[in-house]
């Protein structure tokens, strides 16, 4: 439901985003009660050679990178039981996760272009009107429980008809997580 896309100009290995991606669908899937098949995250590296991107910060071009810093954008469902705050207190999450992953060592043999180069200059959440995902219509947000009803027949079919091992995964998850098997009840 959620689509999660880091743009970084910092390099990331593999395994960091692995790392970032799960702790990014971890947050997410525990803040707002959404089954992990259902947290999209891609990443989108801006290499330094690229002319494609110029980024500018207060109208001139970023200093230590020309494609700017690393950002991360999502586009997530809203409502009003779901108030800034929340997404204040995800995107600090996110953030400390980023560094957390980015900064493996402590960091005290980084130079300033170094540091510069992990610092993350903005998580920022825009709302997502409408989108089918996964063969079904996401829920608008507060409605999880009855869209998880409504759809666990397809969810189950997609699973054991269609051997479909990311549907599985996420049965295991729904009947493994106390949150989410609760809103089957």
């Amino acid at each position: 439901m959620p689509f999660y896309e880091i743009q970084h100009s910092h390099p990331l290995t593999a395994t960091q985003k692995h790392t970032l991606a799960r702790h990014i669908t971890h947050l997410h899937s525990t803040t707002f009660l959404t089954p992990s098949l259902y947290v999209n995250v891609v990443f989108q590296y801006l290499a330094p050679t690229s002319t494609s991107t110029t980024y500018f910060l207060a109208g001139k071009p970023t200093a230590h990178h020309p494609a700017g810093p690393n950002r991360i954008f999502a586009m997530v469902r809203v409502s009003p039981q779901r108030t800034k705050a929340d997404f204040d207190a995800l995107a600090l999450k996110i953030e400390n996760k980023w560094y957390e992953v980015v900064n493996e060592t402590d960091g005290s043999g980084d130079t300033a272009e170094a540091r510069a180069s992990k610092k993350m200059h903005f998580v920022v959440f825009h709302p997502m009107i409408a989108a089918r995902e996964n063969g079904v219509t996401i829920p608008d947000a507060g409605n999880e429980a009855s869209w998880l009803k409504d759809n666990m027949p397809y969810f189950k079919s997609q699973a054991y008809e269609h051997g479909d091992q990311q549907f599985k995964d996420m049965l295991d998850e729904v009947e493994s997580r106390a949150d989410l098997k609760a809103l089957l009840s």
